[in-house]
């Protein structure tokens, strides 16, 4: 053996003992993270003016069971605004004392947040890749731990959604079909934007997956139809178009949105800076942002695992209605700039994280964060990790990363059990 070898081999064994230390200790603070937030989510639950925004889905699903109108305008400023068909899914949680309820389903987020981190694991690497870096997850999250606490408080599916959208996603790279359909299906019932995901199906050819996800779609529609009749679902289905063009365009110039079609909006219709926007202005704004966002994709022509988390953040980003607690599903693109270790992405994380913490109520005060958030400083932090990882991909092939010996590499393009590119 050379004296040079053996130097690498001394080096290796020393370097061994700090990288299982590493290992242990971000571990520890991924679980330490996790046991907060369910202590945190048991604890939302059991507020009685906590969790508002699943107890109105626990409200529709009561209105479904004694077959009245799930939309109505004396519900205010909270009113049901997802399609009717998605109703006699939460008849269980409608059931159980509300406070119960709100627990159950807040807890498992947690477990769907746990879920997402196994099945966004890369896969093995190889030649000019990184390997997988354990300090990735708690770090994501703890980045957004505001937009958690959000999700938790309002008691939101964002994490849900999150999950089934991610199981649809490598479902289908593992050749199943009806699985992949039915989670689907589901994520677009638990909120529309999801339909977004799709893109990835569309790119990945998985034909199969979109047509069950049409036939799960119709079967689950059937309880809505046999509860109203054909003319009563007609009528829920026209409540809730009027219902979100009543609430839709009050709340998109407001300080919560924080989607991109609400910095386009002012240079589409001047006039509505501060006041309402019109329908037409609002829908031109978003079919701008996603035309923006797909001629980019087919730019960079991203792996599936990146295409994946891309459009994961897009789902959010290209909403109008966006707002804080959504951008939960950034998870998988923030946990894959933070696996990169290369200290630019770690600083985007980094400024996810300030962003989050420092224009909340409890920093600056509910005035002044309200000034702040019309600046949309969401906004610009999560398009900023969007240009940077789209153009990383676009001249690695994959986000940039570090190896432990400080070698520029990349990660790896598919999640575990994924078809190659």
């Amino acid at each position: 053996m050379t004296s040079s070898s053996q130097s690498a081999s001394v080096l290796s064994e020393a370097s061994a003992p700090a990288n299982d230390l590493s290992t242990k200790s971000a571990r520890w603070l991924w679980w330490l993270v996790l046991a907060v937030l369910l202590v945190a989510a048991v604890a939302v639950g059991q507020h009685p003016r906590r969790g508002a925004d699943f107890r109105v889905y626990l409200t529709a699903a009561e209105r479904f069971i004694e077959g009245t109108d799930l939309y109505r305008i004396s519900d205010g400023t909270m009113p049901f605004k997802y399609a009717p068909i998605t109703a006699p899914l939460f008849i269980p949680f409608s059931l159980l004392p509300a406070r119960l309820a709100v627990a159950l389903w807040n807890v498992g987020s947690i477990l769907a947040l746990i879920a997402v981190a196994r099945l966004t694991r890369r896969a093995p690497h190889g030649p000019g890749e990184a390997t997988p870096w354990d300090w990735g997850p708690p770090l994501a999250t703890i980045a957004l731990l505001p937009a958690l606490t959000f999700e938790l408080f309002y008691g939101q599916v964002d994490v849900v959604m999150l999950l089934l959208v991610v199981l649809a996603a490598t479902g289908a790279e593992r050749g199943q079909v009806w699985r992949p359909g039915a989670a689907f299906a589901l994520a677009f019932l638990l909120k529309p934007p999801a339909a977004f995901v799709g893109l990835f199906f569309l790119w990945r050819r998985h034909w199969r997956v979109i047509g069950a996800t049409a036939v799960f779609g119709i079967v689950l529609s059937l309880p809505t139809l046999a509860r109203y009749g054909w003319d009563g679902a007609l009528v829920q289905f026209q409540l809730w178009s009027e219902t979100l063009a009543r609430t839709t365009p009050p709340w998109v110039l407001q300080s919560n949105a924080q989607g991109l079609p609400t910095l386009i909006l002012p240079f589409i219709e001047p006039a509505s800076a501060g006041g309402t926007p019109s329908s037409f202005a609002i829908t031109l704004a978003q079919l701008i942002a996603i035309s923006v966002f797909l001629a980019a994709l087919v730019w960079v022509r991203p792996g599936p695992a990146d295409l994946l988390a891309l459009c994961c953040l897009g789902v959010t980003l290209l909403s109008p209605l966006a707002w804080r607690a959504n951008f939960v599903l950034a998870w998988p693109l923030v946990r894959a700039a933070a696996e990169g270790r290369s200290r630019f992405n770690l600083s985007l994380v980094a400024m996810i994280a300030f962003v989050g913490i420092g224009v909340s109520d409890s920093t600056l005060g509910t005035e002044l964060s309200r000034e702040v958030l019309m600046l949309r400083p969401f906004t610009l932090v999560y398009s900023a990790l969007l240009i940077a990882m789209l153009w990383q991909v676009r001249l690695q092939g994959a986000p940039r990363a570090m190896t432990p010996g400080g070698t520029l590499a990349r990660l790896p393009r598919t999640l575990r059990g994924m078809q190659s590119p």
